[in-house]
């Protein structure tokens, strides 16, 4: 990026932070980390006493990318690393969709939804996390960002975290270690829809492809009546009522069907509990958009409800072909590579960032 670009960039981002209110939790025991151009940590073990030591750094220095450590730490400005003396960290989930220069609505969509079923499924769920403890952050340019602020994730290490990246990804996970092996009346254990963790899961959605699709499993099943026997093996547990006695094997495209385990987590952000994270409500250096808190995620959409800068016009070059593209509550046009044209800040700062315009 040119000197001009870069020199706006900044000065914007700057701007933003003047009347920005960023809040970390307990400030004082974090490490941070900072990056500018070249890339996105060129600097860490840096320290904040309190958060207006933090906001007046993000006015006059004003990195590009600044992200805090998810560990809390006795010296989290401390070298090398044991130093620190580390006193457990949040856990922290991150959801990523690897997209092109925008996501897509179906993108959008896509890891919107990951977050809730990870939010609602997972972690309150089937963890017993309270929703009080728990933050969701759009990351600013391609995902989310789930922190777990409950005291008993506080103290564990890299391998216990690791268990809960796999629980969440499905890892290792096979629907016939649900059935116990005939007992002494040949009758045949399995799962509940009422059962806790990915038991119940996969019985709620096994009665989803028995009501629309039931010849899927076994053509028998088109009979009300023996139906019926299947749903009541998901009732009680005793799936021997059934008198399919292939039943478990023919259970297998119901298993890959469902959308079990499938939530792509970053396990390296997870399990690493020396991590460093966005700041939530900073600026992303790669869009310039807000990593912002939400309340709910429902009707949230980046392009609109992210932006920092606003509409006033920004005059620029396109470098490459760019397509329509939804920002800042309109319709961007389309414009062709070399082309000159006046669009709104947030928008115009959002190319220069991605490398696909200069300043005219």
């Amino acid at each position: 990026m040119e000197e001009k670009e870069a020199k706006l960039v900044l000065d914007s981002f700057s701007g933003y932070y003047k009347s920005a209110e960023i809040t970390v939790p307990s400030i004082e025991q974090r490490e941070f980390g900072v990056g500018g151009f070249r890339k996105k940590i060129e600097g860490r073990h840096m320290g904040f006493g309190t958060n207006g030591m933090l906001h007046n750094y993000l006015v006059q220095d004003t990195p590009l990318y600044i992200s805090h450590s998810i560990a809390y730490y006795k010296f989290p400005e401390a070298t090398p690393m044991e130093n620190k003396e580390w006193m457990g960290g949040d856990l922290v989930f991150d959801l990523d969709v690897h997209a092109g220069m925008f996501l897509s609505e179906a993108e959008i969509e896509g890891v919107k939804n990951d977050a809730v079923s990870l939010l609602e499924d997972f972690l309150i769920e089937d963890f017993g996390v309270e929703k009080k403890d728990t933050l969701l952050v759009f990351s600013g340019g391609r995902g989310f960002h789930i922190h777990i602020k409950s005291p008993q994730f506080r103290d564990l290490g890299g391998d216990e975290r690791r268990e809960l990246a796999d629980y969440v990804g499905g890892v290792g996970l096979n629907y016939e270690k649900f059935f116990e092996a005939p007992d002494e009346n040949k009758r045949v254990w399995g799962p509940r829809k009422t059962d806790w963790g990915y038991r119940g899961r996969f019985c709620r959605f096994l009665e989803k492809v028995l009501d629309d699709d039931p010849s899927s499993i076994h053509r028998g099943l088109k009979k009300p009546q023996e139906k019926a026997k299947l749903h009541s093996c998901m009732e009680d547990g005793n799936w021997s009522k059934t008198p399919i006695k292939d039943i478990i094997p023919r259970l297998r495209a119901v298993a890959e069907r469902m959308k079990i385990g499938t939530i792509n987590v970053d396990s390296g952000v997870t399990i690493d509990t020396k991590r460093l994270i966005r700041v939530p409500g900073t600026l992303h250096g790669s869009t310039g958009l807000i990593a912002k808190k939400l309340d709910k995620i429902e009707g949230f959409h980046p392009y609109h409800d992210a932006i920092a800068f606003g509409s006033e016009p920004l005059k620029i070059r396109v470098l490459e072909n760019i397509g329509e593209q939804e920002f800042c509550n309109s319709t961007m046009g389309k414009m062709e590579k070399g082309e000159e044209k006046e669009v709104p800040m947030s928008y115009g700062i959002y190319l220069l960032l991605k490398g696909a315009a200069t300043l005219s």
